[in-house]
């Protein structure tokens, strides 16, 4: 194809703005995880899209807020979503309609224009409140030195190819960098136990998510083209060991399914996945449990 090109775009905002459900609209298929609860995704993962003769590597940041010091994995996740800024050559930044300009998020965009004063705003669930609500939040990005604007729903794909139009011409860089197959530069190993996490997210109670990890120990591929994953997933205590098991096993076995079923969709292969619980009090505060990250590179406390 002639006149390939390529560029970086993070997708940055706050917690469940909406980043990982608009990155798997652009991207036109699941990657990144998604769950109603805020800080599911704990890493910047690259999506690969390729539209027309423009490979546009989307980059889902983790939401930003303002991490406690003595929290590893909350200085985790907010390093990893400004590191993501850094490798970009544009910023989209995502705001969730139902909850306006708050303070939060007019923080949030005062600090990324002060690191990129070309950012794309990208008003999402549009679908979830009235027009004027969308006027007035319109109004305060204009306020704030935006101006290219777009409401959005990323569930329903109101608005995506427009705005996947938009970000696709600032990528500007000449070839591709990915094969045309690939739809992400995460290893497989780490997608698996991410999908692990989101159902996880998705079938536990409001505080146990944030106290637990999902770990590959295996992640096999076998003659026969099959995928043999085993995966530990770390808890803090024994209480909530006994929740994720569930009644005779009944809660980890759904997961466990959930899982096997999605994992197996993205590599196009039969899955065999084995889940194990184990207790660790203090996994959170220990670095070499988070994937995907360059500790070297963390704030010291």
């Amino acid at each position: 194809m002639p006149n390939k090109k390529h560029g970086h775009i993070a997708i940055v905002g706050a917690p469940n703005a909406g980043k990982s459900t608009l990155t798997n609209a652009l991207l036109g298929q699941k990657l990144t995880i998604v769950s109603p609860k805020v800080q599911t995704t704990r890493n910047s993962i690259k999506a690969i899209v390729i539209e027309g003769d423009t490979q546009m590597v989307v980059i889902d940041t983790p939401g930003i807020f303002i991490p406690r010091q003595e929290k590893i994995l909350e200085r985790i996740i907010v390093k990893s979503a400004w590191q993501a800024l850094r490798d970009a050559d544009h910023i989209c930044l995502v705001i969730d309609a139902t909850v306006g300009m708050d303070e939060e998020n007019i923080r949030i965009a005062q600090d990324l224009r002060k690191e990129n004063p070309k950012i794309t705003a990208a008003i999402n669930k549009m679908d979830l409140v009235k027009k004027g609500t969308i006027l007035e939040i319109m109004a305060k990005l204009i306020e704030l030195g935006f101006e290219d604007i777009f409401p959005i729903s990323a569930q329903t794909n109101d608005g995506v190819n427009l705005i996947k139009k938009f970000l696709c011409d600032k990528c500007i860089h000449p070839e591709w960098i990915y094969d045309e197959e690939q739809i992400t530069d995460a290893p497989m190993r780490f997608i698996a136990s991410e999908i692990t996490r989101e159902k996880l997210f998705l079938k536990l109670n409001r505080e146990l998510p944030y106290a637990l990890t999902v770990k590959n120990e295996k992640y096999e591929v076998l003659d026969n083209g099959q995928i043999k994953i085993n995966q530990t997933i770390f808890v803090t205590k024994e209480s909530q060991k006994s929740i994720i098991l569930g009644k005779n096993g009944a809660m980890i076995k759904q997961i466990g399914a959930e899982a096997r079923h999605d994992i197996a969709e993205i590599v196009g292969a039969k899955v065999h996945l084995f889940l194990f619980v184990k207790v660790k009090p203090n996994w959170m505060n220990s670095v070499e449990n988070y994937e995907m990250i360059d500790v070297e590179k963390l704030p010291k406390q």
